[in-house]
């Protein structure tokens, strides 16, 4: 294991005296990525690194922490911080509003809400959540369309307990996630993406051959460590889930 002989150098006369965490981590990541920080190297420490870039300790932190989040860096306390031997890249998965999701690739977004109102959460459900089934849940089934053709089909089982208000949400003018977005914010999400066969409701609403495949983007949210609710997502061909490295 290799240790960086000195911190990173000084900022150019010219530039300002505190540097944005952006910069820093950007900084940092060419000097992994170039290999003049090699596998299981560990950094200067963030008082020595902040008096090198001229900036707080806190923007440093702040730098790293993000880094050692996207797998590049590992920071154990009173351990410091190193390269990663073997980094594991994370990407980040969009997760917009879905009318946003549409507008951002173009098209005019409308949505029809096909089903809503309160029922007993299914069993299959229920196991995902973790709730017991027949628990009264506020179910809405909404189509997303895309210049007037189907693009999602949202499907969600929602907690009024977690999400006071549901039942009278106005879903006329916008659709349940952004209602859930000023009203009951999610605090975690789990996502699970699968294939699965367009059955039923599903293949007719998205205009699918029944038993076609179609892409299922599965979502459980949490609300104050509770189980908010969970939402499939099906969407019509050749509609893409985007994620970033």
């Amino acid at each position: 294991m290799t240790t960086p002989d000195k911190p990173a150098p000084k900022r150019a006369a010219g530039r300002k005296a505190l540097a944005p965490w952006r910069a820093i981590r950007a900084d940092i990541l060419s000097r992994i990525q170039s290999g003049d920080w090699g596998p299981g190297s560990h950094l200067p420490k963030e008082v020595d690194l902040a008096a090198s870039y001229g900036c707080t300790r806190s923007t440093v932190s702040r730098a790293l922490r993000d880094l050692a989040e996207a797998g590049f860096l590992e920071r154990r306390r009173k351990g410091g911080t190193r390269i990663a031997e073997n980094p594991v890249r994370k990407a980040r998965l969009d997760v917009p509003l879905l009318a946003e999701a549409i507008l951002r690739a173009g098209h005019t977004a409308t949505c029809r809400t096909l089903r809503a109102g309160m029922r007993p959460l299914p069993a299959a459900v229920a196991r995902r959540l973790g709730r017991p089934a027949g628990l009264p849940v506020f179910e809405v089934l909404t189509l997303h369309l895309a210049d007037d053709r189907p693009h999602f089909l949202e499907h969600r089982y929602i907690d009024p307990r977690l999400a006071p208000g549901v039942e009278g949400a106005d879903l006329t003018a916008s659709g349940i996630d952004v209602w859930l977005l000023h009203n009951a914010p999610f605090s975690r999400l789990e996502i699970a993406l699968s294939a699965v066969p367009a059955r039923g409701e599903v293949a007719e609403a998205l205009n699918l051959p029944p038993q076609s495949p179609c892409l299922l983007m599965e979502r459980a949210s949490w609300r104050r460590e509770q189980p908010l609710g969970l939402l499939l997502l099906y969407h019509a061909a050749g509609v893409p889930v985007l994620a970033h490295l």
